[in-house]
């Protein structure tokens, strides 16, 4: 990949984490870490597998993480082949194999367009750049701007290089 991008691995955890209580059963947004940061303008960095790569190429200054505490769950379903409809349904936590196996898919996801040494247990949390009033504006810019240049919307190269591009406010090359 010809774009810098940066893990922060050298980044502290912000220090919202400190003596942050507990989390048993709660999810990412409820930890309250996550409720404070948010509350002083941070969004929660989103978790689809589109964008796993985004803390890597959001500007330094506007994102932060803290450790990830939150429980996660998991729910399984069984339907009526004929019908489809739900006959039962069960929901637990997702324990450690299962995070890792989820971690361990967005990883080879990375590595196939050249991102690799994303760090385990964190939640990123992002800030708008000038211009933009939510990280969903931004990724909204890069949707429209990806329809315009014929750029598949998938996590490939262009992809990745443009929504670097729109979330630093660079202009495209020429």
């Amino acid at each position: 990949m010809d774009i810098a991008y940066d893990w922060g691995l050298d980044q502290p955890p912000d220090p919202a984490a400190e003596d942050a209580g507990e989390a048993a059963g709660l999810g990412p947004e409820e930890l309250p870490e996550v409720r404070e940061l948010v509350a002083r303008g941070w969004q929660l960095a989103p978790d689809a597998p589109l964008y796993a790569f985004l803390p890597a190429v959001w500007p330094r200054e506007l994102r932060t993480w803290v450790p990830d505490r939150a429980t996660r769950y998991d729910t399984w379903y069984e339907q009526d082949p004929k019908t489809h409809a739900v006959l039962r349904t069960e929901t637990r936590e997702a324990g450690p194999a299962m995070m890792a196996e989820i971690d361990d898919d967005h990883d080879w996801t990375l590595a196939q367009v050249g991102i690799t040494g994303r760090p385990r247990g964190r939640l990123w949390l992002l800030k708008p750049p000038p211009g933009y009033d939510s990280v969903d504006a931004v990724l909204d810019q890069v949707w429209h701007r990806a329809q315009q240049q014929g750029i598949e919307l998938t996590l490939n190269e262009p992809f990745v290089r443009l929504t670097a591009r729109t979330a630093r406010s660079e202009a495209p090359p020429p």
